[in-house]
């Protein structure tokens, strides 16, 4: 490189260090509404996600958030599901069918990848009893396969493999958003921490040998903020109840967020993003 060349070099100009918050969303079924109240808090306090991943409920949620829904839209959504349709897709149908024709109708059929945020629905494969991510492919059907917990719902199977809940093997996905390049973590934990060893599914599907005894432990392990709405009142079939758990997700991230915008404040400054008091 000539004197010229390297002289330039020295005064070029570093680009713009660049800060991506993410958000994990946790499996939990209509405990989801306590997640869209989070979502509520987060919007008016001015904090948007750049990236999302979701297990079960959390997957629908999040392809919602990363299509460009507010958690205003999706709540209203949720209004004009009619809860005896609900019961009667859980307790007869026993598929996903309903599922994806509400997704792909509302979101549109979208893969993954069109998506206008980053996002990764967390599956688990039942023959080999492994976690499965989706990074790509028709979003209604890797929200299926998220969501299909039996008995409920039969296995969904994309290109011969068989899909059951992601809760199984990861119930808050926080480390597949740190895989995705997030900066900070913000999770939603919509457990009651009961250890999983999967004996009800190793009844259902004898050729299911595991299950992680605690499937939340990633979420712990790789958030910079965890908020746990206590839901122990609650179902993950009490969609009757749907305001009261938007109420406590609203609350609990309420709760936390002088700790949320004081942590964010205090990682874009060690990154060395200006910050404005």
């Amino acid at each position: 490189m000539s004197f010229w060349g390297k002289l330039k070099s020295l005064f070029k100009r570093k680009p713009a260090p660049t800060f991506k918050l993410g958000l994990a969303l946790g499996s939990g079924g209509a405990k989801g509404y306590a997640e869209l109240g989070a979502l509520y808090c987060f919007e008016q306090h001015g904090i948007e996600f750049d990236i999302v991943a979701g297990t079960s409920i959390g997957s629908i949620i999040g392809a919602f958030y990363a299509a460009g829904y507010s958690a205003t839209d999706c709540a209203e959504l949720l209004k004009n599901v009619n809860v005896s349709d609900i019961k009667n897709l859980f307790m007869i149908k026993m598929d996903t069918l309903g599922l994806f024709n509400v997704i792909d109708r509302t979101i549109g059929s979208l893969n993954i990848e069109e998506l206008k945020k980053p996002f990764r629905a967390i599956a688990t494969e039942l023959d080999t009893c492994k976690e499965h991510v989706f990074k790509s492919g028709n979003v209604a059907k890797a929200l299926c396969a998220s969501s299909s917990y039996p008995p409920f719902f039969k296995p969904v199977i994309i290109d011969g493999v068989k899909y059951i809940d992601g809760a199984f093997m990861n119930s808050v996905p926080a480390d597949t958003v740190k895989e995705m390049g997030a900066d900070f973590i913000v999770s939603i934990d919509l457990s009651s921490h009961v250890k999983n060893g999967g004996g009800l599914l190793s009844l259902i599907f004898p050729e299911f040998k595991g299950g992680v005894e605690e499937p939340y432990k990633k979420g712990y392990d790789n958030s910079d903020v965890m908020l746990h709405p206590d839901l122990t009142a609650y179902k993950s079939v009490s969609f009757a109840a749907g305001h009261e758990m938007f109420d406590i997700g609203y609350a609990e991230a309420l709760k936390h967020m002088p700790e949320i915008k004081a942590k964010i404040i205090a990682a874009k400054l060690k990154k060395g993003i200006k910050v404005k008091k």
